[in-house]
């Protein structure tokens, strides 16, 4: 996927990468410019995207294996969270506090944390995996990408309406580059040429 083939794939890119990093680091109320927590948000975009990259190549090759990829990706989710929990001592240690693994399912005032712990793997990771690795079948991971790059301007918008956030430059400005991006994905370079000796 070179420049010249899809020069609007690349302009979308960058018009994201822009416009996810106005939103997410400028406007804040914090001094710092970058902290752990972005350099943590920026390897999981690389990974979200080297993710749906390798799903689109493999539902490409056989579109009936949507259930064994997700079951793979589930599964070594939920490998990296057991060990997350473990060296965080959730699991058995007592640096859990109340919030240990196994107090959730235990104790009966932790039903909540536990149903919202069991709505994030079933619901939010487990489903949202299978039905993003069928469409990956059905749409380029590029444009994909580019669409699931407008979900911090979701947020945004809803932390607005729903919690009554306020709207700061850095919102407009970073949802404006997203808008950019969906648009310049749909737009067709070929030379008209080109295009006459396609159809």
């Amino acid at each position: 996927m070179s420049l010249q083939d899809v020069p609007q794939t690349w302009l979308a890119a960058a018009l994201c990468l822009v416009g996810v990093g106005i939103l997410e680091l400028c406007g804040g109320d914090t001094g710092d410019v970058l902290g752990w927590g972005d350099v943590l948000a920026i390897l999981q975009a690389i990974g979200f995207g080297t993710s749906f990259f390798i799903t689109e190549r493999l539902m490409r090759q056989d579109p009936s294996q949507a259930l064994p990829i997700t079951a793979v990706q589930v599964s070594t989710t939920a490998f990296l969270c057991a060990i997350w929990c473990f060296s965080d001592g959730w699991m058995f240690g007592s640096d859990g506090g109340d919030y240990a693994l196994w107090l959730l399912f235990t104790n009966p005032t932790l039903r909540i944390a536990a149903g919202a712990v069991a709505w994030t793997g079933l619901i939010t990771t487990a489903m949202n995996r299978f039905i993003e690795t069928t469409s990956l079948g059905k749409v380029a991971s590029a444009e994909a990408s580019v669409l699931l790059a407008t979900e911090p301007l979701w947020a945004a918008i809803f932390a607005s309406l729903l919690l009554h956030d306020e709207f700061g430059w850095n919102d407009y400005v970073g949802g404006a580059f997203i808008i950019m991006a969906c648009l310049a994905n749909s737009l067709d370079f070929t030379p008209k040429e080109e295009r006459a000796d396609i159809s």
